[in-house]
């Protein structure tokens, strides 16, 4: 009997050490509402908006230009980080588009005409003179030139949107202008080649110089006058150095914001279609506070001196400068097709 249970228990003793070892049993699936461990999520990108315009904050587009970053920021939920920067921090308009073309800034506000002119020179065709109705009939134009500007701009690096009217321009002098006569042989600055040569055929010298240096030139004398809305001409103080402002409404200037196209095409389409809607409502803003600004600025340069001149002669001076248009269009089909463009908005 001990014999047997002895030979039993060796049996399952070499049994025991000749059988594999089990697996570890699988460990339990976490309760219900236990955290997981997960891998961290990406960052999301951020972009920078690096804008800029040569014109002083305290301007229509400048607190335009304000108003836009400060849309952005908030609407991006810190997507993208814009800032700007006026007047001459970043140098002339000239040197901040170029800094625009080459990504040193990501969006510029500048003139079609003097700003991207020497790039597409019929720009400038929104510019000639005595050209529109009033300050809505050219609203109605930039808003319905946006596509065709933006497409002109593209070849050079810019896509271009929001354009701005910056007011109806009149002459501000040194010496009054009561008549066309009045002008001749004055040296009168405008900002690009279509005010110099709508000056010549008003019989004035006209000369460029770029907008932040517009104060020393009336000072120095190397001018006798210029020309601008009166938002713009008060919130540089050039009354200070000039007393007689002419009622001419000879030109109603613009600005677009031109965005360095990598930028723009680097963007998701969510974030276009944001900074588009805000530039819109920029623009939008822009115009309610000129219409206000233009009629309180020449309150606030009356107040500092200045006379106000009304002509009797302004038939004379739309037929001086009648020749301009012929002129444009000779210069090719690119002038040609951007004019009728602009013609036929009514």
């Amino acid at each position: 009997m001990k014999k047997a249970f002895a030979l039993i228990l060796a049996a399952s003793l070499l049994a025991a050490c000749a059988a594999p070892a089990s697996p570890p049993a699988p460990a339990a699936p976490p309760a219900a509402g236990q955290a997981q461990t997960e891998a961290p999520a990406a960052p999301e990108q951020v972009f920078n908006l690096r804008a800029s315009s040569n014109l002083a904050a305290t301007g229509t587009v400048g607190q335009g230009l304000q108003y836009f970053v400060d849309l952005v920021n908030e609407r991006a939920g810190g997507r993208i980080n814009a800032t700007a920067n006026f007047g001459a921090e970043h140098g002339s308009q000239a040197e901040q588009v170029e800094m625009t073309r080459i990504g040193a800034l990501d969006m510029v506000v500048a003139s079609p005409g003097s700003g991207l002119g020497p790039l597409v020179p019929e720009l400038a065709s929104f510019e000639l003179p005595f050209s529109y109705d009033d300050n809505d009939h050219f609203r109605r134009v930039l808003y319905g030139m946006e596509s065709e500007v933006s497409a002109r701009v593209e070849p050079f690096g810019f896509v271009a949107m929001a354009g701005q009217s910056q007011g109806a321009r009149h002459i501000l002098t040194q010496r009054p202008v009561r008549r066309l006569s009045d002008l001749q042989g004055m040296v009168m600055r405008g900002p690009n080649a279509t005010y110099v040569a709508m000056f010549e055929h008003l019989g004035a010298a006209g000369t460029t110089t770029d907008w932040t240096e517009v104060y020393t030139a009336l000072q120095t004398g190397v001018i006798d006058g210029a020309e601008a809305s009166p938002d713009m001409i008060n919130s540089m103080r050039f009354q200070d150095q000039a007393s007689y402002f002419t009622i001419t409404g000879h030109i109603i200037a613009n600005v677009f914001y031109f965005f360095n196209a990598d930028w723009w095409y680097a963007l998701p389409a969510d974030l276009q279609e944001l900074v588009r809607e805000a530039a819109h409502d920029a623009a939008l803003f822009q115009a309610y506070i000129d219409d206000i600004a233009q009629v309180q600025s020449l309150d606030e340069m009356i107040a500092d001196g200045v006379e106000v001149i009304e002509l009797d002669d302004i038939e004379a001076w739309r037929e001086a400068v009648s020749p301009m248009e012929n002129e444009f269009r000779g210069r090719g089909s690119n002038f040609d097709t951007f004019i009728d463009a602009i013609r036929a908005i009514s």
